[in-house]
């Protein structure tokens, strides 16, 4: 691996502060009140290096779902817990949703909105941390049989992901006005049924 120089890491310190400083202010006053100027003038940072860094003030929704996934890929995976791979992927989308409610409803928004018109192949990749953690759980599942084999652990796994970009979606339209975690174990564990050994017809 190549050794990273002063420059890089004062690079990394760069985005890093960019995606704080975006993060807050659009918390404190919406993402259409933001504007690029504000950002570098609370960051200390030239408008220059926040289009080397972030193209658009789209690209901080696109980079903050990078984080996202890192997050998920290096933290979540290695962590959820469950009696056994179900409650597993119960507990693995709920971080999911969770990370949803952190972000706060203006970021999940415009994620929405960033997803249809900034990052399509990013989003919909199977390769991002997030999706790659819940096909493993899945997979997981149907080698400990408790989901059926009928299905993929890959297509088992996309269906449930448009579940819970769903539920999130219906969370935003609802003005974020109850917890996301509850509802999601609830229509997902549905879902599962069934699939579960021995429930198909």
């Amino acid at each position: 691996m190549k050794k990273m120089t002063s420059r890089d890491k004062q690079a990394i310190q760069t985005k890093n502060k960019l995606m704080e400083v975006s993060a807050e202010l659009i918390r404190r006053h919406g993402y259409d009140s933001v504007t690029i100027q504000h950002i570098c003038k609370a960051a200390g940072v030239s408008t220059g290096a926040f289009y080397h860094h972030l193209k658009s003030k789209a690209g901080i929704i696109v980079e903050g779902y990078a984080q996202c996934d890192d997050y998920f890929e290096e933290t979540v995976i290695q962590q959820v817990t469950g009696e056994n791979c179900i409650e597993k992927i119960l507990n693995y989308i709920g971080y999911q949703m969770k990370y949803a409610e952190d972000m706060g409803i203006d970021l999940m928004i415009q994620t929405y909105k960033a997803q249809i018109t900034e990052g399509n192949d990013f989003f919909l990749s199977d390769d991002r941390g997030l999706p790659k953690g819940l096909f493993k759980l899945v997979s997981e599942a149907q080698n400990n049989n408790e989901l059926s084999k009928q299905y993929s652990y890959q297509e088992l796994g996309r269906e449930i992901l448009i579940i819970s970009r769903g539920i999130i979606y219906n969370w935003c339209q609802s003005g974020g006005n109850y917890s996301l975690i509850p509802l999601a174990e609830k229509i997902i564990n549905n879902y599962l049924y069934a699939f579960k050994t021995g429930n198909q017809g």
